[in-house]
């Protein structure tokens, strides 16, 4: 997500370590998830069916929250590339969710053995903007709990899905509703009317806080004797340190940037996307570098960290400011949430999970 110019516009969970050790992901080890995708049979532009079985032992509580089971947020479940291996454009959301709103149906039980099915609709959240073979597949993390519980435990499950080549009509998928407008305002203004006093308050305390939390974090990423870095970030590479420090230097500068910069900060739901019972904290248009807080932000986050590995108001914003393309590229992404999934993480997806360092971020302020 992009943040800020502020647009203020009309409008805990603590992650407890389990006491066993989680063996970090990586992409070549087997998973417990079987996805297959195939055409769906309604013969609509885009559209496919992805199967997904448990071929595991135990039975899996699968979040359905911004994953491929998700069927009203517009979030990313499949990637997309035409003959050339071009990227058929994303233009949905990331959402950040609070970990403690979870309740039972946030989640699908998959138990051992089972399959279920679940359409995809590529076209609703993807531009087409040509005609002709593109070839779909299902990648990432699945977030996971218990059967019987709402609490992300961990580890995450690896997805990773047959590919598919399938014809498309540009003009029939340009028809297809898009679960979000594709048109970002035209003018740039830092307040508007109808942002109440409470939350314009709240917004302004998120926006210093942020600032003065990342850039403790981004000191903390610049020592190479810090442990705390190795804990999140599962390596002690100089690399992975400079593009941490540079990332959260830039969603520092963009927190303190409220007449400039790339990004716009909602206090009301934009796009119409948030519930009142939760568990969306707040989302990011991440290619209009729109940044969007719902009621769960204002009405249930401190605006500063209470303990170890909790969310607030100052380290949602960093990890909304982390999804921005136009504050720091690339931007992050939603692979998992919270501390014990976080933690399980390769290098390679730490250094682009959004969570991980707003986690990080509330590590170096309580000194966890």
């Amino acid at each position: 997500m992009r943040v800020t110019e502020i647009l203020l516009a009309v409008a805990s969970l603590t992650a407890t370590a389990t006491a066993h050790v989680l063996k970090p992901i990586h992409d070549g080890q087997a998973s417990v998830l079987e996805i297959t995708l195939t055409p769906s049979p309604t013969g609509e532009a885009a559209e496919l069916i992805a199967t997904i079985k448990n071929v595991g032992s135990e039975d899996l509580n699968l979040l359905r929250v911004g994953t491929l089971l998700d069927e009203v947020l517009p979030v990313e479940k499949v990637s997309v590339v035409d003959e050339s291996g071009a990227e058929a454009p994303f233009r949905g959301i990331h959402a950040s969710i609070r970990y403690d709103a979870l309740t039972a149906k946030n989640f699908r039980l998959l138990r051992a053995s089972e399959s279920l099915d679940t359409v995809i609709k590529a076209a609703t959240v993807h531009k087409f903007e040509k005609s002709g073979t593109y070839t779909f597949r299902a990648t990432g993390l699945m977030p996971v709990a218990a059967a019987g519980s709402t609490e992300l435990s961990g580890p995450a499950i690896l997805i990773r899905s047959n590919s598919i080549s399938l014809h498309v009509d540009a003009q029939s998928a340009a028809a297809v509703p898009k679960l979000l407008s594709l048109n970002p305002l035209e003018a740039r203004t830092n307040v508007q009317d109808g942002c109440n006093a409470t939350q314009l308050a709240a917004s302004t305390a998120a926006l210093a806080n942020c600032r003065t939390l990342a850039l403790a974090a981004a000191a903390d990423a610049a020592d190479p004797s810090s442990s705390r870095f190795v804990e999140y970030f599962k390596t002690n590479s100089s690399t992975t340190r400079q593009t941490v420090v540079d990332r959260l230097t830039a969603a520092a500068k963009e927190c303190s940037t409220t007449d400039s910069g790339p990004s716009r900060y909602f206090c009301y739901d934009y796009y119409g996307v948030c519930e009142t019972d939760g568990p969306l904290n707040a989302y990011t248009k991440w290619d209009f570098d729109y940044v969007v807080m719902c009621p769960l932000f204002y009405d249930t986050l401190p605006p500063l960290p209470r303990g170890c590995h909790r969310q607030c108001q100052a380290t949602t914003t960093i990890h909304e400011m982390t999804h921005c393309e136009d504050v720091y590229s690339p931007h992050t992404n939603d692979y998992v949430y919270g501390y014990n999934e976080s933690m399980t993480l390769s290098p390679e997806y730490a250094l682009l999970n959004a969570d991980t360092y707003s986690l990080y971020s509330n590590a170096v302020y309580m000194k966890c």
